[in-house]
């Protein structure tokens, strides 16, 4: 949804009266906190009790109709004709070129409606959608997504619910009420943890009051709001890459992030490491043929971990008599890597990993660097861009922390 007026989600007044800084993202047009009180607090919530996380802001696309399921399976790499109604599955979708524009959830919420929880691709899926009788509804404003995120957050949600969520697999979702509000859950997230997804339709202005619900019932498991830095941090720890920090999106649809868009960056699913998502047995998708290529030549790239120093770059800070740049927040501005001074990939999401006491990031390399324990050299940057030398990194396997969800 393209607009120029910042806007608030269905939870912003619960956020805006729990957030105890002046730290705020702002994510397509609306505004989110980043930091409600400490990064580091709200990593020890998501890692060792439970988040409360702002996630209404993702783009959400609805398609209906009787060539619903017919038409998801072929927008998506993956194949989707055996999904069933009440599952959620993981997918990238690509240009015709096989270029990932975007990757996410695909929730098929009834017999003929699924929602595409990802970056904006309504023009993408709109110019595909010939000889297939479907409706394509941009909802991205419709729903509000409060995430809980961490070992507790089954506690919570059963208290909150007065529900057994025991039996509610990851991948697949349900309908509960909430403060008497209906919604429904998805056991999903974006850090590695056990979590859950509530989706609250903005309509009926009760977002306020199911996140109000929400916090109550979890007083007692040490529940936390957390904002994006933490949640940036989580999910890289967790290995997770993300559309317009660690690849360009290749599609004709405006970025849901501010970033500028570099073609160079842009990449098919076996270079992001998401192979085990294209299906090339699958009849026809969008990217297919491009796919097949791919798969028969090889990989020319690879995405991997980065472990990093943080005390040479302190000394390459203070020799250009700098303050140290660590800045507490994920760093989406790619650096360029090197193996003896040449040029072999870009490294994206640098950031202080608190779980583990690292500085940690991902690179796309060469596919003869991607071995783990690669040393290459990174070009750091200052905080306004400026390049200021070299140092050290040592390509590493993904994912940093295994995952629990």
């Amino acid at each position: 949804m393209k607009s120029n007026t910042l806007l608030g989600t269905p939870f912003h007044q619960a956020t805006a009266s729990r957030n105890l800084t002046t730290w705020w993202y702002s994510w397509g047009p609306y505004m989110v906190p980043d930091v409600y009180s400490n990064v580091h607090e709200e990593m020890e919530a998501i890692r060792h009790s439970v988040s409360m996380n702002e996630m209404s802001p993702i783009p959400k696309i609805k398609i209906s109709g009787i060539d619903a399921q017919r038409f998801v399976d072929y927008l998506m790499t993956r194949k989707m004709s055996g999904m069933q109604v009440g599952q959620s599955w993981f997918s990238p979708w690509c240009n015709d070129s096989g270029k990932v524009i975007a990757d996410g959830v695909i929730f098929h919420t009834a017999r003929n409606a699924f929602l595409i929880s990802g970056d904006n691709s309504y023009q993408h899926f709109n110019s595909h959608r010939a000889g297939f009788d479907v409706n394509i509804e941009d909802v991205t404003d419709d729903y509000g997504i409060l995430a809980l995120q961490g070992p507790n957050s089954q506690q919570v949600l059963e208290a909150a619910t007065g529900e057994d969520w025991s039996t509610l697999k990851f991948c697949w979702l349900r309908t509960t009420k909430i403060a008497d509000v209906e919604l429904f859950v998805a056991r999903q997230g974006f850090t590695g943890e056990h979590g859950y997804e509530l989706w609250v339709k903005r309509k009926d202005n009760d977002g306020e009051k199911v996140w109000d619900a929400v916090a109550d019932a979890g007083q007692p498991f040490k529940v936390k709001p957390a904002g994006e830095y933490a949640i940036d941090i989580a999910r890289v720890e967790a290995g997770l890459v993300l559309v317009s920090a660690d690849y360009a999106g290749a599609g004709p649809d405006e970025r849901c992030a501010h970033v500028e868009v570099d073609s160079h960056r842009q990449v098919d699913p076996f270079e992001l490491g998401l192979g085990h998502c294209v299906h090339l047995n699958k009849t026809d998708f969008v990217g297919k043929q491009a796919l097949l290529k791919v798969k028969k030549t090889g990989i020319t790239r690879k995405m991997v971990g980065l472990a990093l120093d943080i005390q040479k770059i302190v000394d390459l800070c203070l020799k250009n008599n700098l303050a140290p740049d660590v800045s507490p927040r994920v760093r989406w501005d790619a650096l360029r890597l090197c193996c003896s001074n040449d040029p072999v990939g870009w490294a994206t999401s640098i950031t202080w990993s608190p779980t583990l006491n690292q500085l940690i990031g991902f690179a796309c390399v060469e596919h003869k660097y991607s071995n783990q324990g690669f040393e290459l050299t990174v070009q750091w940057k200052d905080f306004w861009g400026k390049s200021i030398g070299t140092v050290p990194v040592k390509t590493v396997n993904l994912p940093f922390v295994a995952h629990k969800r």
